[in-house]
């Protein structure tokens, strides 16, 4: 996309991909990075490098310029990422990894044995994943996996807000536009720091029958946890509207 635009939703939905980032407790195992029924994150079956084409072609041409393992290079090459190619760069990720006593899946990374601080864990993982080219790839499979059209962020939020009118979301009247021009930044080009907390604001304000806090204080209007069918909806349409 040739224009920086940030929503709301958007930036939740961005933790989300990013939990690769973070850390599990001892004694947990890894796992598959994906589900291993041969589907893929495709865009084109006649896609070749050079010549990437389809909706995440710039981002295959730079990820497959970035990419320093041959690995990496031939399953960027194609323009798709099965679940088989996820697994199977996720397995030198896990080859790096191990000698550290540190296992890894597609969502977290875990010690299984060892002493390293929390920041050393990070700095392994980082360190792995520049070698084996892990995050590269796999950020494209969930790009592609979550957005497979390459929405701009507006429209991934105008599909969060459709989302939230299907499944009776909405705690009160707003239009969608009224969505869009007052609880996200998503068409605002560069917001600044102030804009987005500002929408930020505005959206937990609104929708906080689902937060259970709002910044730093508890939100005494709070109703709806992720463990109520309400409250797990309404993630799921914040955070992957599209296949709702």
């Amino acid at each position: 996309m040739n224009r920086t635009i940030v929503t709301v939703a958007v930036i939740s939905a961005m933790c989300v991909a990013l939990a690769g980032c973070g850390i599990g407790a001892n004694g947990a195992d890894g796992g598959d990075a994906a589900g291993g029924d041969g589907s893929a994150a495709a865009s084109s079956a006649t896609c070749k490098a050079p010549d990437f084409s389809g909706p995440y072609a710039d981002e295959f041409k730079r990820e497959y310029g970035n990419a320093k393992t041959e690995l990496a290079k031939h399953i960027l090459e194609d323009c798709q990422v099965t679940d088989a190619e996820l697994n199977e760069i996720l397995a030198a990720q896990q080859q790096c990894l191990a000698p550290y006593g540190l296992v890894a899946n597609e969502t977290e990374i875990r010690q299984m044995r060892g002493s390293l601080s929390d920041q050393e864990i990070l700095d392994v993982q980082e360190d792995c994943a520049k070698k084996t080219d892990w995050w590269n790839v796999q950020s494209i499979y969930q790009q592609m996996r979550d957005n497979p059209d390459n929405l701009d962020a507006e429209a991934l939020a105008r599909a969060s807000y459709r989302c939230y009118v299907k499944h009776d979301l909405l705690p009160g009247p707003l239009s969608e536009d009224e969505y869009i021009d007052t609880m996200t930044v998503s068409a605002v080009t560069r917001p600044s720091a102030e804009q987005i907390t500002e929408a930020d604001r505005r959206y937990q304000e609104f929708f906080g029958e689902y937060f259970e806090q709002i910044g730093d204080r508890p939100n005494p209007d709070f109703k709806y946890g992720q463990n109520t069918q309400k409250g797990h909806q309404f993630y799921l349409c914040e955070t992957d509207p599209l296949h709702q």
